[in-house]
């Protein structure tokens, strides 16, 4: 079977490439991730401004790069190796073995596959803090920090590494579309579900615009209708 989409889905997916490809590239450089994309903190205004970015753009690149894999088609998923896999490096017979050079920064990879329905990370939650008045404090020992004493201010700096090298990893699947579309189709092949089939919650949050919601809620219908027909 193959898919062919409507006019208005062809051009609901170019406004989201063209549009995540805006609002990502433009993010990376107002972080100013040149040339070292390295940003361990952030201001927390901007921490939370970028968390609710990648937050909302994420499922929605994961539902077009899932819709154009369908409408090129499925692929086989790589044939798996009988024995293990050795690596096997060029040596100087004359020195010794030279090891493979890593980069200073890798760039990541964008994760195409999100949690299914249902699955929920198991978490621990913290023990509860009690306090019960004044603090003892001792002349012979340093004073502790704590920061509750202290309010939140929109200037404080947040430790944002992984924010950071998950909008890397948008950029990086924009920048090598080919790549995750011949991972998405092997995906399809199989028996794994990429996308989730409710609606996620970010589409309705708060902070975006009525279009914003109805185009993202659109794309997702899309893809739910495809993935899980209704044959009712």
């Amino acid at each position: 079977m193959t898919y062919r989409p409507a006019r208005h889905i062809v051009s609901l997916v170019r406004f989201w490439w063209d549009a995540i490809g805006y609002l990502a590239g433009s993010a990376q450089a107002r972080l100013g991730l040149y040339p070292a994309p390295v940003k361990p903190f952030l201001p927390r205004k901007t921490h939370g401004e970028i968390r609710n970015l990648l937050a909302f753009i994420e499922p929605v690149l994961r539902r077009v790069f899932f819709l154009q894999a369908l409408e090129l088609g499925t692929l086989p998923a790589p044939a798996r190796r009988s024995g293990p896999g050795t690596a096997h490096f060029q040596t100087d017979p004359t020195g010794p073995a030279s090891a493979p050079s890593r980069p200073a920064f890798p760039i990541p990879h964008f994760r195409l596959t999100e949690p299914q329905d249902g699955l929920k990370r198991a978490s621990t939650p913290p023990p509860s803090a009690f306090r019960t008045g004044p603090r003892i404090r001792f002349l012979d020992e340093d004073t502790a920090v704590d920061l509750r004493d202290y309010p939140s201010t929109p200037d404080d700096l947040i430790a944002s590494g992984p924010l950071v090298r998950r909008l890397l990893a948008i950029n990086h699947a924009l920048d090598n579309a080919a790549f995750y579309l011949t991972k998405m189709r092997r995906l399809l092949s199989g028996p794994s579900r990429p996308v989730q089939r409710l609606d996620p919650a970010v589409f309705y949050a708060r902070h975006l615009k009525y279009l914003q919601q109805d185009a993202a809620l659109a794309l997702h219908d899309e893809t739910a209708e495809l993935r899980w027909p209704n044959t009712s």
